[in-house]
C-alpha cells in the first residue's frame, strides 16, 4: 500500500475520520468538520475530537471534561478523560490523566485494566492503544485482554482489525500489515485511519497542514 496524499485547505492539530465523517480541531481548540470540499465550523472547545462511520462524535475539552455531539450540539458526558475515541455509538473508549483505561457503557464508565496515554477504537470493537512508553498494545473488545504489539508508536489509530496505521516520535507513519508493521510515505503528528485496509486516512503534520488519502 502506498499512501496518495492530497493536501487540504485548513490548519490542524489533531484529526478524526470514520468512513465520511470527519472532524477535527485547530491550535485555538475550535472544532471544525469537513462537509465533502471544506470546513464548517462547529460550536464548543476541544483539544481532541473523534468521529465514527455511524456518525458518533465525541470530544474532550483541557478540563478534561467530555461531550457527545448531539446532531445540533454538545452533550456533557460523565467523567473526565484527557483522550476519548468513538468507534460506533456502542464502542467508545477514553483515558484520563493518570493513564487509567476506560470503556463508556452506554450509561456509564467502566475501568479496564491496563494503562495509556492514547487509544483507539475500531467498529469491529477492536481497541489500540499506547503507553507513556510508546509501547503498543491491541485487545479484541472489553472482554479481551491486551496483546503487547512489535514497535514504538506516539499515536495509533484502528479502524477495524486489519485497518490499523499509527505515527512514531520521528513523525514516520505505519501501518499494521497483520503480522509488522510497513512505512508508509509521508511525515505527519496525529493520523486517523476511517476506512477498511487503510482505504480512507487523514492526518496533519507538524506545520498543522491537513493531509487526505482516499482510495
Amino acid at each position: 500500500m502506498s499512501l496518495k496524499w492530497q493536501k487540504i485547505d485548513g490548519a490542524l492539530v489533531k484529526v478524526s475520520v470514520g468512513g465520511n465523517n470527519v472532524w477535527g480541531v485547530n491550535s485555538s481548540q475550535q472544532i471544525w468538520r469537513f462537509n465533502g470540499s471544506s470546513w464548517d465550523k462547529i460550536e464548543g472547545a476541544a483539544v481532541q475530537v473523534s468521529a465514527s462511520s455511524d456518525g458518533t462524535v465525541w470530544c474532550v475539552n483541557s478540563s478534561d471534561e467530555v461531550f457527545s455531539w448531539k446532531g445540533h450540539g454538545w452533550n456533557k458526558m460523565p467523567g473526565a478523560l484527557t483522550y476519548v475515541s468513538v468507534g460506533s455509538h456502542n464502542n467508545v473508549w477514553g483515558v484520563n490523566r493518570t493513564q487509567e483505561i476506560w470503556h463508556w457503557s452506554g450509561a456509564s464508565w467502566n475501568k479496564i485494566d491496563g494503562a495509556a496515554v492514547q487509544i483507539s477504537a475500531g467498529e469491529d470493537g477492536t481497541v489500540w492503544c499506547v503507553n507513556s512508553a510508546q509501547n503498543v498494545f491491541r485487545r479484541n473488545g472489553v472482554h479481551g485482554s491486551w496483546e503487547k504489539v512489535e514497535g514504538a508508536l506516539r499515536v495509533v489509530s484502528c479502524h477495524n482489525a486489519q485497518s490499523v496505521i499509527g505515527n512514531n516520535a520521528a513523525g514516520e507513519i505505519w501501518a499494521w500489515n497483520g503480522h509488522g508493521w510497513t512505512k508508509q510515505n509521508g511525515a505527519t503528528t496525529h493520523i486517523s485511519t476511517g476506512g477498511h485496509l487503510n482505504s480512507h486516512v487523514w492526518g496533519v503534520n507538524s506545520a498543522c497542514e491537513v493531509w487526505r488519502h482516499k482510495v
